[in-house]
């Protein structure tokens, strides 16, 4: 009988950990994993995109449709992006998976993730067709 309660605690702990675990990252965190770096972006369809994440929290995206300059700033637990001629901003939570992130849209697990994994690519808009 008196195991009954340690494991309960127990699992409490390691729930609370898990939970605690993956909570999303602090925009720290975030700028510290990123910046520097190339990210390809995935949904469950495959690769979709491709993100620079260039110093003072400024970034390229490309994907087939467009190349978009712009930045990101934290808003909560969200990082929002906001992009040179596109009037919509996105803003997601990033969860790190030890070497890439996952991300939801606005942090509403309900809707798909998105992955993003380390890219040997560099995305500029120089000389881009949307080809």
């Amino acid at each position: 009988m008196r195991l009954l309660p340690a494991a309960l605690a127990l699992l409490a702990a390691s729930g609370a950990a898990l939970a605690q675990s993956d909570a999303p990252m602090s925009v720290e965190d975030f700028e510290a994993f990123v910046q520097g770096r190339t990210m390809d972006t995935y949904d469950q369809t495959g690769r979709y995109g491709v993100e620079t994440f260039l110093p003072g929290r400024r970034a390229i995206w490309r994907d087939a449709e467009q190349c978009l300059e712009g930045s990101w700033r934290p808003e909560g637990d969200l990082i929002c992006f906001d992009y040179q001629g596109d009037p919509t901003t996105r803003c997601w939570t990033y969860h790190d998976r030890g070497g890439w992130l996952m991300s939801w849209e606005n942090g509403d697990r309900a809707t798909e993730p998105i992955m993003l994994y380390p890219s040997q690519e560099v995305a500029t808009c120089e000389g881009y067709f949307g080809v």
